[in-house]
């Protein structure tokens, strides 16, 4: 097994090294995954399949079935043609009908909070905890299932913050408290609560466990603030959450592999290269969706002052008619688009 995950990673790091519009933090969810560093990941069975061809590796995946769900996973998949993906994903289907599972979803990471999507466009270099792959996969799934579509806007934050200031709905009755990160893995708890109850009514999405987010977010505490975690409450009670940051990857090189210790001093450096702020993800109860949701961006306007050009979102399923033309209506500007691909067996 070590030796497929170093083969895995080795090719990954030479079919993206120089592709201006990669960035390697895209590679801690996949060290996530096949260390299973994490509660989640130990309980995933993850398994790394690979297409070779006189002896040179023309494709891969991670196979992945998360716990408590019927389906498997093809996760961080790559292939350099039609022939060996097809082959690729014929294995992985034999594979979970051999261990008795009912489908198969191509474009989710373990789970929807680890990442999801095989990017299909995109008109700028990968921004931080956002999906990406060659362009071009597309080609590979036809005729695989049905395909399901994802979304990120992008504008310039002046053009948000107008818009923002257009919607004249009177947010009074809600209040929004930043969180304590003396109290660090207590928050992330409650983050976690409201997701599961906001946020896991989202296709794909699996109920999580107590540390879910703790430990997704916890290598990252020392870059953050408690501003970047918002919580909204009405009558002293957390009914949302709004999770920002910078774009970390604006200050990393692109085309390049990074470790943790490089890109916290890459970040640590360069951070005035920094241009753009993600909005990561935002879950509100639903009877507070409008106008909670409105006071969490008003928060988190504030609280990004001057610093960036540029904000923009994290994927959102263009299903999702309510968060779709929120988007729409505050951002504008499509940004990158995403795939992900659902067979029965």
């Amino acid at each position: 097994m070590k030796k497929a995950i170093k083969d895995f990673k080795k090719f990954r790091r030479e079919l993206y090294r120089g592709d201006e519009m990669y960035v390697g933090t895209a590679e801690f969810i996949v060290d996530m995954l096949v260390g299973q560093t994490t509660a989640f990941a130990k309980k995933c069975t993850v398994i790394p399949l690979a297409e070779e061809r006189d002896g040179k590796r023309q494709a891969q995946c991670l196979w992945i079935n998360a716990p408590e769900t019927d389906y498997a996973q093809v996760a961080f998949f790559d292939a350099k043609d039609k022939s060996s993906a097809e082959s690729l994903l014929a294995r992985a289907k034999e594979l979970a009908r051999q261990n008795g599972l009912k489908r198969i979803v191509a474009g989710l990471h373990g789970h929807l909070s680890y990442g999801v999507g095989i990017l299909t466009s995109a008109k700028s270099k990968n921004t931080f905890d956002t999906c990406y792959n060659k362009l071009g996969y597309e080609e590979y799934f036809a005729g695989f299932g049905e395909k399901r579509t994802l979304s990120a806007y992008r504008c310039e934050v002046e053009q948000a913050r107008m818009r923002l200031d257009e919607a004249r709905f009177d947010t009074g009755a809600y209040s929004v408290r930043e969180a304590d990160f003396s109290r660090f893995a207590d928050e992330c708890e409650i983050m976690r609560r409201i997701c599961d109850k906001t946020i896991g009514t989202t296709h794909l999405y699996e109920q999580t466990e107590t540390g879910h987010f703790y430990e997704l977010l916890k290598d990252m505490k020392i870059l953050l603030s408690g501003q970047n975690l918002l919580f909204l409450t009405y009558e002293n009670r957390e009914v949302g959450f709004l999770f920002w940051h910078p774009d970390f990857n604006g200050a990393i090189g692109s085309g390049k592999q990074c470790s943790a210790l490089s890109f916290a001093l890459g970040y640590a450096l360069h951070r005035g290269r920094v241009d753009t702020v993600k909005l990561n993800s935002i879950g509100v109860d639903e009877k507070h969706l409008g106008r909670g949701t409105l006071a969490l961006l008003r928060a988190m306007s504030k609280r990004i002052g001057g610093r960036y050009k540029y904000i923009e979102t994290n994927f959102v399923w263009d299903c999702n008619i309510k968060s779709t033309m929120l988007n729409k209506r505050l951002l504008g500007d499509v940004w990158r688009t995403f795939a992900v691909y659902e067979e029965e067996l």
